[in-house]
């Protein structure tokens, strides 16, 4: 029944780990919602939020996958960032002393939802100090941000104009909530990749300060999509030393949806269309300058075929994260009626047949997967995942060796 197991396991890598709480599957303990984020802290519990009922619930399950009852109430914390407005977290992150920040939306019309950001002191309690931050005016289509090493926070956010043509800004605020005027001059600067119409996905700190902001570029003509990534110095100018002039951008018609940063590689996920016009999972790997990684896949992007009762009609890459080995675990949902699914690739971009079948796990149930996590053993992978139908959130321990 633990989250953090040392005892040996039965599972093959890439199926769910029996000795992880029942078999394999943690249900949160509420009857209905959609769990968004989850993140795993020093002590090895798990944070994890869930939107309930228009509201934002934060739980912290111990390694023996109990709640903490010395976490929020009996632990879980509910919150809304407007009292009586819908709110509705998108990523949970950990600062070096615990403190707990979650970026969400809120508002009542789905559609433009405003971004907006909260802090908990470790206990739980609300870190009065920052209190609740709203970006103003931005319509929070994906909002998502990390940490720097400082504190400061970066927020990726998209606003939207009457023709719904849509811009993304990353902003920063200081560690203590207010806006930090000395990036890009204002607080803020706008994302255009290569100056083309660019929609920001992911976004993330390297060891040595600079800020990466992955995302797609949009262009009209027949092959309209490429992954992008921009490199950016501290202080929020491009550093034009990043891949060509600044930017790297894919071969055409893939998507990025997330991106993974280790020291030395950049990796990318998202959907694109293959040559026979279906819909497909993508993934590409960069140096950590800013260059196709010619050790991947011969420096292409890696094309993987879901396997679905519809091929190709629906697929979509939410989550990646890279494991010590250099191994690349992808996850996102695959069908019309859709159902999570999970795969990992080796470093030279082949699917590893020792994981699942033949480096592919789509699981049973209809369900939608949000979000991924390696434990710091590197022994398993846990999964945020909605049951589809009722709603219900789950999380899935998934054995790695």
């Amino acid at each position: 029944m633990a989250i953090e197991d040392r005892s040996i396991h039965l599972a093959a890598a890439g199926e769910l780990d029996p000795a992880f709480a029942n078999n394999g599957i943690y249900a949160i303990p509420t009857s209905r919602g959609s769990i968004r984020s989850i993140v795993i802290d020093e002590q090895g519990a798990m944070l994890l939020a869930v939107w309930v009922t228009s509201r934002i619930w934060i739980y912290r399950v111990l390694p023996d996958a109990t709640l903490d009852p010395q976490f929020g109430r009996n632990g879980v914390i509910e919150w809304e960032f407007i009292t009586g407005v819908d709110s509705l977290p998108a990523r949970l992150m950990l600062q070096a002393d615990g403190k707990i920040v979650v970026i969400g939306q809120v508002g009542l019309d789905p559609f433009r939802r405003e971004t907006a950001l909260t802090r908990f002191n470790p206990s739980g309690s609300p870190d009065l100090i920052f209190g609740n931050k709203i970006i103003s005016g931005a319509n929070a289509w994906g909002p998502t941000g990390c940490l720097q090493a400082d504190g400061k926070i970066l927020v990726l956010v998209h606003r939207s104009d009457p023709q719904n043509q849509r811009t993304t800004e990353l902003h920063r605020l200081l560690a203590n909530g207010e806006v930090d005027l000395a990036f890009g001059g204002q607080g803020f600067i706008e994302v255009r990749f290569n100056d083309a119409r660019s929609e920001g996905a992911a976004v993330a700190v390297t060891d040595d300060g600079k800020i990466l902001v992955g995302g797609t570029v949009r262009r009209e003509g027949e092959n309209p999509w490429t992954q992008a990534v921009a490199r950016y110095f501290p202080g929020g100018g491009l550093d034009a030393s990043f891949g060509r002039a600044g930017y790297w951008e894919s071969e055409h018609n893939y998507t990025m949806e997330n991106m993974s940063v280790d020291a030395n590689a950049i990796v990318c996920v998202g959907h694109g269309v293959s040559n026979a016009g279906l819909r497909v999972a993508c993934i590409s790997r960069l140096t950590a300058d800013g260059l196709d990684d010619p050790t991947f896949n011969d420096g292409r992007t890696v094309v993987v075929d879901i396997p679905s009762q519809v091929p190709g009609y629906e697929v979509n890459c939410r989550s990646v994260a890279i494991q010590a080995d250099n191994s690349v675990v992808v996850g996102g949902l695959v069908g019309p009626y859709p159902n999570a699914y999970w795969l990992r690739l080796l470093p030279d971009g082949r699917l590893d047949s020792d994981f699942a079948d033949q480096g592919i796990k789509v699981y049973e149930r209809p369900s939608l997967l949000y979000d991924l996590q390696i434990l710091a053993n590197q022994q398993r992978l846990l999964a945020a995942v909605d049951d589809n139908d009722p709603r219900k959130p789950y999380v899935l321990g998934i054995q790695l060796q």
